[in-house]
């Protein structure tokens, strides 16, 4: 009896195979691409599916795009080194860089995310701050204590 061949992709949970695409995603593939681009890979919903099943997965995939910013900073000085070489010109610099700069914002917002302020008002006015100072009887010493020179 011969085993009958699996034909299409595999819906199996590997986390091997996942390991091996979170690679690809860290060297700065995108998903969709590196799972269109071999039938050993699950298809886009299969991997969507996986993520939100196994944690392990889903943190591994975080990590992946987090690495993957730094990717796109690589790229960065990459492109700052052709520029400087009059390879490419500084217009198409700006683009590249401005670009790379984006993607790593949201591929790891934290690190590389526009940073966010908050503006503490009320009814559009600023609040008041109040100081407090507390004093210490007898120049901070608690009274009733006798000091010790050890």
């Amino acid at each position: 009896m011969t085993k009958k061949r699996r034909v299409g992709r595999p819906n199996t949970y590997n986390l091997e195979l996942c390991r091996e695409i979170c690679q690809k995603v860290t060297s700065g593939g995108s998903i969709k691409t590196i799972l269109k681009s071999s039938t050993r890979y699950p298809t886009f919903q299969t991997w969507c599916n996986w993520k939100r099943e196994h944690v392990e997965l889903f943190d591994l995939y975080i990590k992946a795009m987090q690495d993957k910013s730094e990717t796109s900073i690589a790229e960065i000085y990459n492109t700052v080194s052709k520029m400087l070489a009059g390879e490419i010109g500084a217009k198409e610099a700006r683009l590249i860089i401005d670009t790379h700069k984006w993607l790593a914002g949201k591929f790891y917002p934290k690190m590389y995310g526009p940073k966010s302020s908050i503006d503490v008002t009320t009814g559009g006015k600023e609040l008041q701050q109040q100081i407090t100072v507390f004093r210490l009887p007898d120049n901070g010493r608690m009274e009733g204590k006798e000091e010790s020179n050890e």
